[in-house]
């Protein structure tokens, strides 16, 4: 019995690996622990170019929970998480529970998720409370907000101790890192899936956002905590620059256009003229890349 259930709703859980082969087993084995009893486990290789495929199929192959899907291509964390939505929604799943591939979690992670968002029939989106694989009583992410005007977003909670008082309750955020988010499935079938013009970064936050101008709530749950190793499977410093400008102009026009003076000022200032000054030439100019391709309408992948 779970949650006063007969039979617990069935969850499927997406892990995206790209390139990092080790970091997606050792999630995996910590996945083996789950005490949640009706889960399944979808690892979506997302175009490796090293032997990642080889790599996990033995281990996949082993344990009928979890199955193997390739993608064929790099498609970025949006469109490598909506290829595994999708096979989650034939699957028939309930919940589907986005995870990274460089995080550890506890046995009871999914558990707390599950009953929270069982105890609100409003909540669409639950989050966990994330620590440093590094310093594992440090909190990376304990929810998320935005700064107004700007829409810098902001993890709350990040460097705070595991003992930090105003983190340890379950409450109300505006959104949670896509490194663990549960989702209902049915949520999905009316807001859509993530918009894949954002490849990397801001997919989560657009689509908190889009599910609470449907009247949802989003939850950070303070009982389900997990270890993250931190930008294991990201890209790098100038291309996560390069989105970083062209994804939060995008945002920024589809929730809060009446910003988007102020958010561009920002951005000139703080990602291009600054880096320039200071001689960071190469980050000026993929800042302004990004900016470029946002008035050029060019997205997807870099």
């Amino acid at each position: 019995m779970f949650g006063g259930r007969l039979i617990s709703p069935l969850v499927s859980v997406i892990v995206l690996n790209w390139n990092t082969p080790q970091d997606t087993l050792d999630c995996l084995k910590s996945l083996k622990g789950l005490s949640y009893p009706n889960y399944q486990v979808l690892v979506i290789d997302n175009g490796s170019s090293d032997h990642s495929v080889e790599f996990l199929t033995d281990f996949v192959q082993s344990h009928s929970q979890f199955t193997l899907f390739s993608t064929g291509e790099n498609l970025g964390f949006s469109g490598g998480v909506n290829y595994g939505i999708d096979a989650a929604q034939h699957l028939g799943a309930c919940y589907i529970w986005l995870l990274n591939s460089d995080t550890e979690v506890a046995p009871d992670c999914l558990d707390a998720l599950v009953t929270a968002m069982e105890r609100d029939p409003a909540v669409a989106i639950a989050g966990s409370q994330i620590f440093l694989q590094s310093q594992r009583n440090v909190i990376w992410h304990a929810g998320a907000t935005f700064i107004r005007g700007i829409n810098q977003p902001r993890h709350l909670g990040m460097g705070a101790n595991q003992n930090d008082p105003r983190y340890s309750k379950t409450s109300p955020v505006d959104y949670v890192t896509g490194c663990s988010l549960l989702v209902r499935a049915r949520v999905i079938q009316q807001i859509g899936k993530l918009d894949d013009r954002f490849y990397l970064y801001y997919e989560e936050a657009d689509f908190c956002y889009r599910s609470r101008r449907q009247g949802w709530k989003i939850l950070y749950v303070a009982e389900s905590q997990l270890w993250h190793k931190v930008a294991g499977s990201s890209t790098g410093f100038y291309a996560r620059t390069y989105y970083e400008v062209r994804n939060r102009l995008l945002f920024t026009v589809k929730h809060k256009p009446h910003a988007f003076p102020l958010v561009l000022s920002y951005l000139l200032v703080q990602e291009i003229l600054k880096p320039f000054l200071k001689g960071h030439w190469k980050t000026a100019r993929f800042g302004l890349r990004g900016c470029i391709d946002f008035f050029r309408a060019k997205f997807g992948k870099l």
